[in-house]
Formats: structure tokens, sequence, C-alpha cells
């Protein structure tokens, strides 16, 4: 009996002995049997379940496709060298783990295609006079600036450029933001010109630009709603006239020193140059020839060309609305002498 339960004992210390080795080499594994790489890396690996001191042998079955770097305990460190498969091994305790390495080209990047564009080929600008913007309603989606860009090319842009007829209307900076200078006259509504973008290697990007006033886009709402009001079809061309004269005087006051005719609809002021002008264009808006004098002893006067006859309107009169206005005919020597004060050629009127 004394023997069997000696043996029995010996039989339980050797199997405790054992079994803790038996369970990590059980549990012991690489950390992945496949593996895909890009040449030129350097990667580790480990085999789990084992102590990092642990004495594990390494080994490649293809050198010039992975070879091994550094050997310490349970880690290797490998490199991939070029396109190709090699296993690697660990050997434990005369076990062996295995892991295929697929290694890879490196993709390249595609290069972008150099095509270079503008953002826009085609803008359109609004001018407002920071001095007109508390007192007239605009569109609040037109543009008063724009940003121009370029894209598809790695080239900068070496010079942003402005040129044309009206070119003078426009500035850009030198990181392509288009501005206004000032407003288009209102005999000229749209002015036009060209912006060209100067690559570095001197290729050129080209767009069309416009732009319109927000104060001539007023200015003709204000005429086109004045003719609705007090004009009919019924009407002569002296009439038609009379009654602009008659509008001016009754909805403005003098203001000296301020000849600026925009004043008249906008601000309701403008003195005796300001008022001829005004009356000139509201004229030419419903198809009057009219030209205001120029020459300052031509007080308030404007000359009209309406069924056939010439006429001289006078507005401007230094006094608060209502205003009075006056208008007679004249022709023969007066006529040609008020021509020759203020530069009028006759026949243009007749046409």
């Amino acid at each position: 009996m004394e023997r069997k339960y000696i043996r029995k004992v010996l039989f339980a210390l050797a199997l405790m002995l054992l079994l803790p080795g038996m369970v990590a080499e059980a549990k012991s594994k690489l950390e992945a049997k496949n593996k895909a790489v890009t040449i030129g890396k350097t990667y580790q690996m480990k085999l789990k379940g084992v102590s990092c001191k642990a004495k594990v042998k390494w080994r490649t079955s293809n050198k010039s496709v992975v070879s091994i770097a550094k050997r310490k305990g349970n880690t290797v460190t490998f490199k991939s060298k070029k396109k190709g498969t090699a296993v690697v091994t660990a050997v434990y305790k005369r076990k062996k783990y295995k892991c295929r390495v697929t290694v890879k080209e490196v993709k390249k990047k595609k290069s972008m295609a150099d095509n270079p564009v503008l953002n826009s080929s085609d803008v359109t600008l609004y001018h407002l006079s920071e001095s007109y913007k508390d007192y007239i309603k605009y569109d609040s989606s037109h543009l008063r600036e724009y940003r121009f860009r370029v894209s598809g090319t790695k080239k900068e842009v070496r010079d942003w450029k402005i040129s044309g007829e009206d070119a003078g209307y426009f500035k850009i900076t030198d990181y392509g933001l288009l501005q206004m200078e000032w407003g288009p006259d209102y005999t000229e509504p749209c002015v036009e010109a060209t912006v060209t973008a100067v690559l570095e290697d001197g290729r050129k990007l080209k767009a069309n630009v416009r732009a319109y006033s927000e104060l001539n886009i007023y200015i003709d709402i204000v005429f086109t709603n004045f003719e609705k009001q007090y004009i009919t079809s019924s009407m002569t061309q002296k009439e038609k006239a009379e009654k602009v004269a008659c509008y001016i005087s009754t909805t403005s006051d003098y203001e000296l020193y301020n000849d600026n005719w925009f004043d008249i609809f906008i601000r309701g002021k403008g003195d005796c140059m300001a008022s001829r002008f005004a009356l000139q264009y509201m004229c030419n808006h419903m198809g009057i020839k009219a030209a205001g004098c120029g020459n300052l002893n031509a007080h308030g006067k404007t000359l009209v060309y309406a069924d056939g006859k010439f006429y001289v309107i006078v507005t401007g009169f230094n006094e608060p609305k209502p205003r009075p206005y006056g208008i007679y005919e004249i022709n023969g020597r007066a006529l040609e002498d008020l021509a020759d004060e203020n530069n009028f050629d006759l026949d243009y009127f007749r046409q």
C-alpha cells in the first residue's frame, strides 16, 4: 500500500510540474498566420503565450523577400525587401509556428491632371455707393465682389490682370478678389472687362466680367413708376415734358452747391444744375430729346425738342417745394445763341 501511495504522489507531483508548460504551449501562437506588407517597411511579430525572454528561434523561407532584422526573445523584427511571398517561422520547444508574409508594391498616388480652370468664366457685379445704401432698395443677392480661384493645377498664379475699354471701373487684388472702383454712368448702364489669371508657367486663364449700378437700376424704376402714374398715351410730348418739370419742382427742395441730379429723386434735394439734368434724363427715358444747359448763366434751363418744336423748361428755383417752373418756345437767333453757349448740336435733337 505504501509503495502504491508513493507512486501516486510522485505522479501527481510530476503532472503538476508539467501542466503549466503544457498549458502555455497549448496557448502559444503567432500574432497572425497571414500578413500583407509593403516593400521597404519594417514590421514586428510576436509569439504570444510565451515569456518575452523565451528562447524562440526565428527564420525566413526567402531572405530576398523578407529578411530577419532583429531577434529578441518572443519578438522578431523583419524587413520586407521586394515583391513576393515568404514564410516567417518561430520555433519554440521543437514546435513550429508559421506566418505567410505577402510583400506588395507601394501603390503610387495618381498625379493630378494638369488642367487649370477658373472657378467662373462669367461674373456680374453690382456697384452700390456707400452714400446711397441707406436710401435705395436693392436685391441682396447681387454680388458686390467676387473671389477668383484656380483649380486643377499645382501651378501658382503669378499675376491677376484686368483689360478692356471699361477696365478702369474694376480692380483686382493679388489674390484674385474682383471689386468695383466706381459704378457705371447712367448713360452707360453696363460696363465690361476681361480678367486674366497668369500662371507661373505663363499659361493664361480668362473670364468675362460685367457690372451694373444699383443706383441706375433704382432711378429707372423711379422713372417707370412716374410714367405709369402721370403719363398717358394721349399726351403730347410737350405735355409730357411739362409734367416732368412739375414733378421735379413739387417733389424736391433747392439745395445750394448740390449739382448731383440723382439727389433730386433720392434725397429730394438739389440746385438748379441738378434740376435741369434731372429733367433731361427723365425726358430721355420717355424718348423725348432734351439736354440740360451746362452754362452756369443758363439758370435752371433745359432745352427740349417736343412735337417738332424747341422749348426751354426752367426748373431749380431757389425755393422750398412746391417750387415754380416755366416753359416757353424758343427759335431763331435766341435758339442759336443758346445752342452756341452750351455747345448743343441742334441736328441731334431733330434726328
